[in-house]
């Protein structure tokens, strides 16, 4: 080897070494969560070692660490554009983008991940994750299920399981899911908690509900929340004595939540003892006065003893309460409405029309019933249904819109109307609305609606 390739060696070596040295720099900042001098670091380097991947990836988890997701999305994406296969380049891209709500693009780079190894247990769990983050349950439970398939007893999967079922309202696989999540880690209050309250949707399951309970106790004697359970469980199975007890006690120990008020409340009331009830069921009202069944026992509380003019509010406000809200209401009867016209059900939907007078729903009525030619329909029931839908329009949009080509053709209807009452000598025509009210229009009365219409070109 000559002298010159041996300098040029030693040089190559040194600038590695160098290269080493400044990510072991960068990677100790970083364990020691000095972000913003990694940062600093890196922007003093030369452009041919700040474009180190490694290097431009170790900047990035420093923006990551100082909450400046869209500078660290950018530095990831310039590590992938050099190598698109590095799986820690995509997994950080992923997270950043998930982080910016760019959706789209997080699910297409953990899908590249899983693509590269579908059975790796770490790309299912991220798919799985991040299906269920965004809402998408159904997606997500497919990952759960695989997962489950090669791990049947981890907790942690069938809780996510459990987790996605109770938001699909699937409450017979939920409750499932938790039963066997619990039987491999009894020692979880919280998923003992959870698996409880699904248990107790159930009328046939409230013995296993408290056998879950003990269980958990016997883990976590001093939970509140366990202990909260416990008494709640012996209320539903009427056994007030020892739920009355139960929340006595924890009021004792300066638990003043509402769940501990309204529990307790209750278990008094069922223990006959009113005047007591009322001072806890008060407490769990002002600290929630929209739960409606603490208006109901508050009331009926209230009107057994000494304040009915209160209790009567507290039935109005449970009364207000229990009524939907009338934006969809009014929603729900318009896309209602809507389907009945598609589907010809037109006496179905001019009832809803009544209701909401919706204006476009009268006219997709108008279209299924109100355009026909006169000339060459005989039928009397036909045409007094024609006539009055457009009567209807004409009168409803009479002096709104008047180039609008709906109250066009409804004058065109009328027109031909009042032409056969002319020929033929009618003083009033027959008119049937949707729901077959028969009624008449007297032909001065369907002139005076025409002239208030536009003409058809």
């Amino acid at each position: 080897m000559t002298m010159k390739r041996i300098i040029l060696l030693l040089m190559l070596l040194s600038c590695v070494k160098m290269a080493i040295s400044q990510q072991d720099n960068l990677q100790e900042l970083l364990r020691r969560k000095q972000f913003q001098q990694v940062i600093n670091l890196a922007n003093q380097l030369q452009p041919t070692d700040a474009a180190n991947p490694q290097t431009m990836y170790l900047t990035g988890q420093a923006y990551e660490g100082l909450m400046k997701y869209r500078d660290a999305y950018q530095v990831y994406q310039r590590c992938l554009s050099i190598d698109s296969t590095q799986t820690e380049f995509l997994n950080a891209a992923a997270r950043m983008a998930a982080q910016l709500g760019k959706l789209d693009d997080a699910e297409a780079y953990f899908l590249k991940i899983w693509t590269m190894d579908t059975t790796d247990f770490n790309a299912n769990i991220q798919l799985a994750q991040f299906y269920t983050q965004v809402g998408k349950d159904g997606q997500a439970l497919e990952f759960y299920w695989d997962l489950l398939e090669n791990d049947r007893d981890n907790p942690a999967i069938l809780r996510a399981i459990g987790d996605c079922c109770t938001r699909m309202n699937d409450k017979f696989t939920a409750c499932d899911a938790y039963w066997f999540a619990f039987q491999n880690n009894k020692e979880n209050a919280v998923l003992a908690s959870t698996l409880i309250n699904a248990l107790l949707a159930f009328d046939n399951r409230i013995d296993a509900a408290l056998e879950v309970c003990d269980t958990a106790l016997y883990y976590h004697p001093e939970n509140r929340k366990l202990w909260q359970n416990k008494g709640a469980i012996f209320y539903i199975a009427k056994r007030y004595n020892e739920a009355d007890s139960i929340f006595t006690w924890l009021l004792a120990q300066g638990d003043t939540s509402f769940y501990t008020c309204k529990y307790g409340g209750y278990s008094k009331l069922g223990m006959g003892k009113t005047m007591d009830a009322i001072e806890l069921l008060e407490n769990a009202y002002s600290k929630d006065s929209t739960a409606i069944d603490v208006c109901l026992f508050l009331g009926s509380a209230l009107g057994k003893t000494y304040d009915r003019k209160m209790a009567y509010k507290l039935f109005d406000r449970a009364d207000s309460l229990m009524q939907p809200n009338p934006n969809y209401v009014r929603l729900l009867r318009q896309f209602r409405g809507d389907t009945y016209v598609r589907d010809g059900l037109i006496p179905e939907a001019y009832q809803i029309w009544l209701v909401n007078k919706d204006i476009n729903l009268l006219d997709g009525i108008r279209q299924q019933i109100g355009q026909l030619d006169w000339s060459k329909t005989t039928a009397n029931d036909i045409r007094a249904r024609c006539l009055f839908i457009n009567v209807l329009v004409a009168e409803e949009r009479a002096g709104f819109q008047n180039d609008d080509p709906t109250l066009k053709y409804a004058r065109n209807q009328l027109e031909q109307a009042n032409y056969e009452m002319y020929t033929q000598k009618m003083k009033s025509h027959p008119m049937i609305s949707p729901d077959n009210q028969k009624s008449t229009i007297t032909a001065e009365r369907l002139t005076a609606l025409i002239q208030q219409l536009p003409k058809m070109e």
